[in-house]
């Protein structure tokens, strides 16, 4: 499980989880990075949402302090301040003396990325608008999510005629769901969500990209492969009568 380590334009970065959405809350101020202080314990879920929205991570869940073992630079910032405005750096003490053994530490809501939806087995066509599939015909929606955190699992959800709300285990960080004879009532968009137990919470994604299915008769489309190609014959022959 690799650590994010991500620092974002506006001098704010959350650090030492996998996801940029959590881990310990570091300013860039007077040109260094460095861990913010709760000596006062006054860091709350307000002061923390002020910081997730900073980072355009939904609002906060959990507000806490890590301990390290030693002393370190911290900034102190004022929690007043934070709730008055968006501009965090604005709130930092102006003494860069600092040292402290804890730091403040923060979830976000929008802790999971946006999962990826493709199909497989069963593609007929591809088009602009999605994917054409033959009825009768098996296929295989694929749910995946960039790795982050282990096990979870896929939701996956329709809004066809006849609906579907299928879940599976994560496996890899992906789920494969095998859909059986294709018919016109699978016509529609599909979408995945994924679900996974960290913090002691149960966290869900966004949806992912819909992915719009629809249905294609072998006989029809078989027919209308004669018609095109019997039309373009037709257009070369022309071409040609006229030429000569």
């Amino acid at each position: 499980m690799s650590l994010c380590l991500c620092s974002d334009p506006g001098g704010v970065r959350l650090v030492g989880q996998p996801s940029r959405c959590a881990g310990t809350v570091e300013i860039q101020h007077q040109g260094h990075w460095r861990p913010v202080g709760d000596h006062f314990k006054d860091w709350d879920l307000k002061s923390g949402s002020a910081v997730c929205h900073h980072l355009d991570c939904g609002s906060a869940v959990s507000v806490n302090t890590t301990d390290d073992s030693t002393d370190r630079p911290v900034w102190f910032v004022s929690v007043p301040c934070v709730k008055l405005t968006s501009g965090l750096r604005d709130c930092v003490g102006l003494d860069d003396s600092y040292h402290e053994k804890s730091a403040v530490a923060v979830v976000c809501s929008d802790l999971l990325p946006q999962p990826n939806i493709s199909l497989s087995d069963g593609v007929f066509e591809v088009y602009q608008q999605g994917f054409r599939v033959l009825v009768g015909s098996d296929f295989t929606v694929t749910c995946s999510v960039r790795p982050q955190y282990p096990g979870g699992s896929f939701q996956l959800i329709s809004n066809t005629k006849k609906r579907l709300n299928l879940t599976l285990p994560a496996v890899n960080h992906s789920a494969h769901f095998l859909l059986s004879a294709m018919g016109y009532a699978h016509r529609g968009n599909y979408t995945c969500v994924y679900h996974v137990d960290v913090y002691n919470r149960s966290f869900s994604s966004s949806q992912s990209p819909a992915l719009y299915l629809t249905v294609g008769d072998l006989v029809t489309n078989l027919i209308i492969r004669v018609v095109v190609l019997v039309s373009a014959l037709l257009i070369f022959d022309l071409c040609l009568f006229f030429f000569y």
